[in-house]
């Protein structure tokens, strides 16, 4: 709902200011918006970086996930637009993913023990079709929220995992 907020172990905290049909804008602590999809596991769409912009079409049936009623996979593309100013030219990217849902299973986090079910997504390399990223996403269906995101950035040799510390609903957020 609009204003709800979710607070994580790495400081991050997401604010739900409007929801326009699938889409939901958020803001974070500085309150600069941006924009994705319900579906969670999908790229964010649009977005504001200094000066510049960004936004991203998805192409293909990644929302065929939903409901996450069994396990099953999708398949899709983003095609990613930035700007890094107002006057530069649009420097155009695609990348390949592939999600997962997988069995529910039991998520601890500093709030608790959550029933989750795991959403693992793999981004490709459109050009080399290397394996760029992971991103494991345990998702509540009680919250209806993700309450961990593990990722591991094969390109930068990096691993990042992260845990809802709070989850807030409208007047309390």
């Amino acid at each position: 709902s609009v204003n709800d907020a979710f607070v994580y172990s790495d400081g991050r905290v997401e604010r739900v200011r409007a929801i326009r049909g699938n889409r939901i804008t958020w803001a974070g602590l500085n309150n600069v918006g941006y924009t994705r999809s319900r579906n969670f596991s999908t790229p964010i769409l649009n977005w504001r970086f200094g000066k510049g912009t960004g936004r991203r079409e998805i192409v293909g049936e990644a929302n065929s996930l939903w409901p996450l009623a069994k396990p099953k996979t999708v398949r899709f593309r983003a095609i990613t637009y930035t700007k890094q100013k107002p006057t530069s030219g649009v420097h155009r990217a695609v990348t390949l993913w592939t999600c997962s849902s997988k069995k529910p299973h039991t998520t601890q986090t500093p709030l608790g023990p959550f029933a989750t079910i795991p959403v693992i997504c793999d981004r490709y390399s459109a050009t080399s079709m290397r394996l760029i990223e992971r991103i494991e996403w345990n998702y509540s269906p009680d919250l209806r929220h993700y309450v961990r995101r593990s990722s591991v950035d094969y390109y930068r040799g990096t691993r990042t995992t992260i845990l809802l510390t709070a989850a807030l609903s409208g007047p309390a957020a």
